[in-house]
Formats: structure tokens, sequence, C-alpha cells
């Protein structure tokens, strides 16, 4: 229990660095959008090579959350994933031995699901534009150090959750493509909603806020008050606040269950739903 009350701690303290460092410090707000973009991109790209090693075929019977390039409608090869497939055998010609042997074994069916993930790329193409809008040039933030030390770490941490969670359990082998993409993809959708719906939200907010605090209190002098430069900070605060807040839920609910599927709770909506498993609960009963 110590533990868990521990890690619910570092969480949270870690994602409120971002800002205190904007608020109290100083710290450039397009530098730390800049990075949660980053670790977007990581983990799709992660997740989708992750998916390649996945056994199981899909099933899209029954499902409450499609990526992207499926639908409920969507109508599957029933030759390619009927059955078990056979894996690619490219160590002899592609990777050495000692990678090789390592690795699991790769399905060439499961390259198709992979190109469509990597579709989300061009919605990630349309975030960056939105981010251009909101903060200032958020291109030339690649090149500062910060940028480049925590997209070191962000590569560093999606990688060891992958292996953690992925492949020592053998997580491959009783998840499917699909599964392995939706996992990411989860993550992806509620940063959408943050960025769609809650930023804008926030800052209408606060601006209404700061004016009905300057009428209320007659004219007394609010510092940083709404509107002019403050409007402009607001624009810029409220991204990393809202985003910080919600890479927390993300990190909890990753911490508490891990990216097991069929999770309860606000924790279950990032892991990915399981149909072979509700199938083997449906036989045995």
């Amino acid at each position: 229990m110590n533990r868990k009350w521990l890690g619910i701690i570092l969480v949270f303290v870690s994602n409120a660095v971002p800002v205190v460092g904007v608020v109290i410090l100083g710290w450039r707000a397009s530098e730390i959008l800049v990075l949660y973009w980053i670790e977007v991109v990581v983990m799709i790209a992660g997740y989708s090579v992750a998916a390649l090693f996945a056994k199981q075929p899909i099933v899209l019977e029954d499902r409450d959350f499609y990526i992207v390039g499926y639908s409920r409608r969507e109508e599957i090869d029933e030759d390619r994933w009927d059955g078990a497939s056979e894996p690619i055998d490219w160590s002899g010609n592609v990777l050495p031995d000692v990678v090789g042997s390592r690795l699991p074994p790769m399905y060439r069916r499961n390259f198709a699901v992979v190109g469509r993930s990597l579709a989300i790329v061009v919605f990630l193409a349309v975030l960056w534009a939105y981010l251009s809008n909101v903060v200032s040039n958020p291109v030339a933030a690649l090149g500062s150090p910060a940028v480049i030390l925590g997209s070191i770490a962000v590569c560093t941490s999606q990688l060891a959750e992958l292996r953690r969670e992925y492949f020592l359990p053998n997580t491959y082998e009783s998840w499917s493509a699909y599964m392995t993409v939706e996992a990411a993809q989860r993550v992806v959708v509620f940063y959408i909603v943050l960025g769609v719906a809650v930023v804008p939200v926030t800052i209408i907010g606060l601006l209404l806020l700061g004016l009905l605090l300057e009428q209320a209190l007659g004219g007394v002098v609010i510092p940083g008050s709404a509107g002019g430069a403050a409007g402009g900070e607001l624009s810029v605060l409220a991204p990393v606040v809202v985003f910080a807040a919600g890479k927390a839920v993300v990190d909890w609910s990753r911490r508490s269950v891990g990216i097991r599927a069929d999770a309860g709770g606000l924790a279950g909506w990032f892991t990915p739903e399981n149909p072979h498993v509700q199938e083997w609960e449906q036989e045995r009963h």
C-alpha cells in the first residue's frame, strides 16, 4: 500500500514539474508542448512496431473502440486471419543471429494493421498546425537542449514500458496486432479530447472568471487579469496545465494496472479490449 501511494505521489509530482517550470522558472511553454507531442509520436511508433510480433488473429465483433482504418462495418480477410499464422524467418537474411535469437516471431499478416496505425501521423500533422497557432515558434523548440534531453528520456521510458508490460510477460502471444495498436491509440484519443475540448473550455472559463472577479471587486486591480497580455498568457499556460493533468491520469492508470486488457474503472479505458478472452470466458461458462 505504501508503494502504491508513493507511486501515485511520484506521478503527480513529476507531471506538476512542467507547470511549475513555466509559471515560476520561466520555461517556455512551447518546449513542454513539443515534448508531449514527441511522446505521442514515439508511443505510436513503438506500439506499431510491437504489433508486428502479435500472434493472435484480429476479432472486430462486439468492440466499443475502433482504431484508425477500421470500423464496425469493416470486413477482414478470413483467409488471412482465421487460424494460426506462420511467422517470418528473417533472422538468417536480415538480422544477425545474436539479435534474431532474442526476438519473438514476427507475422507478415500484421503489416497491414501497422500501416493503418501509422496513418495517425496525418492527425499529428494537423495537431502540429494547431500547436503552431497556440504557442510561439514550436519548430525552434525542437532544437532546445531541454527538448533533446526530454526526447531521450521519453524514448527510454516508452521502450522500458514495452519491454516490461509487453515483451517480458509474453503479452504478444495473447494479443492481436489490433489490440497492440489500440493500447496506444486510446491514449491518443484521450489527448485529442484534451486538446480540442478541454483546453478551449479552460481558457474561456479562466477569462470569464477574471472578468467576473473584476466586475465583482468594483475596479480593484487584479494581477494578471483577463484580457490583453493576460489572455495570451492563458492561451499558453492553459494547454500546459491541462496536458500535465491529463498525462498524470494516463501515467497513474498505466502504473496501477499496466497495459493488461479488460481492466476496470478509469484505468481500464486505457487498456485494449480482448475478444479472445471474452470468447474463452463464454466457452468456459
